[in-house]
């Protein structure tokens, strides 16, 4: 090839614009190439269609022109000679295109109105197929195309597969960041839906933990209510019969007719009387203690340290009015003192909706040996925790429903009022706000076990219904 072409192609092979991704810049590189090598006054760069039935230029230089952005056209149908020529893919070399058969075609409209006399068509390819042409042509005089400038000129058209490419890079690069653009809207957009509904969610969270809590309180209020309303009926009874003693006592002093073996009688009778109102009173006092401290408990939580058998012991004394009725025995086993630093509340909380879920998915009422077994232990390989099971001896869990026990609303006693809310709270006060961890364990006919793993302290910062409460 001519030295002087080698150069010229050497500098367009060099140049930025080719790999800048400018496609109509990289054009207007190469067509001033062509035209500065071959030393024509005119170029252009065609495109087909995707049938390959239209031809368009795309770019054009005419020395004679100003530069243009029109773009003119040509059918198959108009010419079928020069679209056949173009359909085997090969160099059109027309030294008189006016009457060279794949260029005559153009000698009325085109040739003669642009002062053409000849043409040198060389093929684009790209991704395997022609895409185009580069066209080369000589005005007002005829020009006789030699090898090397066919060569230069396909080199070019070569070049120009090498700007497609960086084109379509960049044309990807840009939709990729459109892309990213829009999937960092949507992961804004979509982080903005989701923590508004985990908010919506912790709100309704907090309101069913309240709702529970109180449910719970409402259970304990009436059976104690109940438990208390028993003893005090009996101090009434007995106080009602020591004023009756008295009174006839007073009696028989005024009329002269009272007898050292009937004061002996009435000063016993009052005796047993006090005996029973003191009795009595006692154990209505008890009840009331444990209520209120289960009550303050569940109304709210604060961080304490408390023994857990004892708390669990004081606290199962004011369930027994409502496991009376399913004839429930609470049994505690505690081999070694076990105090944690944690949210009684939350553990009262627990521990009730456990009780109460077992009296009513569990046992019958009309079995007198109901139990409830309450197991603490501590175990030396991780003495940071520590775990209770509440063991039942009820009718147990099918399998296919203990996979779904915690899944909130989910219940077997839909028909009978219940909510499948409990278990689910359980598991969230047990998770959150104390946590620890949850398991179940069962076998139809032969009971459930609930095993809580719980921190011997208490985590104070993960406690997200308390901090909602208190916002």
């Amino acid at each position: 090839m001519d030295t002087t072409l080698e150069n010229i192609l050497l500098h367009v092979s060099l140049s930025p614009v080719l790999d800048s991704g400018d496609s109509q810049a990289a054009e207007l590189l190469l067509l001033q190439a062509c035209l500065n090598g071959l030393k024509i006054a005119r170029v252009s760069l065609w495109c087909f269609d995707d049938n390959k039935d239209v031809i368009t230029c795309e770019q054009l230089i005419d020395k004679d022109l100003p530069l243009s952005s029109e773009k003119s056209t040509f059918n198959r149908r108009d010419l079928p000679a020069y679209f056949s020529a173009l359909d085997h893919q090969r160099v059109i070399r027309a030294t008189d295109a006016r009457n060279h058969p794949a260029t005559a075609e153009f000698t009325e409209d085109y040739l003669i109105p642009s002062n053409i006399f000849s043409m040198l068509d060389v093929p684009i390819r790209f991704g395997g197929e022609m895409i185009g042409i580069i066209c080369c042509e000589q005005k007002k005089t005829i020009k006789h195309w030699t090898d090397d400038e066919t060569h230069f000129v396909a080199a070019l058209a070569d070049l120009y597969g090498r700007a497609l490419t960086a084109s379509q890079k960049k044309q990807y690069q840009q939709q990729l960041e459109q892309l990213n653009q829009q999937l960092e809207r949507r992961v804004a957009e979509r982080t903005e839906q989701l923590e508004k509904h985990i908010h919506e969610l912790q709100h309704t969270q907090a309101q069913l933990v309240e709702s529970e809590k109180m449910a719970s309180l409402g259970t304990l209020v009436a059976g104690v209510a109940h438990e208390v309303n028993t003893p005090l009926g009996i101090a009434i009874t007995a106080n009602s019969h020591c004023v009756e003693l008295t009174d006839k006592l007073q009696k028989l002093l005024e009329s002269n007719t009272l007898s050292r073996s009937k004061l002996e009688a009435t000063i016993m009778a009052l005796r047993d009387s006090h005996g029973v109102i003191e009795r009595t009173l006692n154990r209505s006092a008890e009840l009331v203690v444990n209520f209120k401290k289960t009550a303050v408990d569940q109304s709210s939580y604060d961080i304490q340290t408390i023994d857990l058998a004892d708390y669990i012991l004081t606290l199962v004394s004011t369930l027994k009015p409502y496991t009376k009725s399913y004839n429930v025995s609470h049994i505690i086993q505690c081999p070694t003192p076990v105090n944690i630093t944690t949210y009684p509340g939350a553990i009262a909380q627990v521990i009730t909706n456990l009780v109460i879920n077992a009296c009513i998915h569990a046992f019958e009422q009309d079995n007198n040996d109901n139990q409830i077994v309450f197991l603490i232990e501590q175990k030396h390989k991780d003495k940071d925790k520590v775990e209770l099971t509440v063991q039942d001896t009820g009718k147990g869990i099918a399998k296919v429903d203990q996979k779904r026990i915690f899944e909130p609303f989910y219940t077997t006693k839909r028909s009978n009022g219940g909510s499948g809310l409990g278990l689910a709270i359980v598991y969230n006060l047990v998770a959150s706000t104390l946590g620890g961890t949850i398991s179940v364990e069962s076998t139809l006919g032969n009971g459930t076990s609930f095993r809580l793993t719980l921190p011997v302290k208490c985590p104070t910062a993960s406690n997200p219904i308390k901090k909602m409460e208190s916002s």
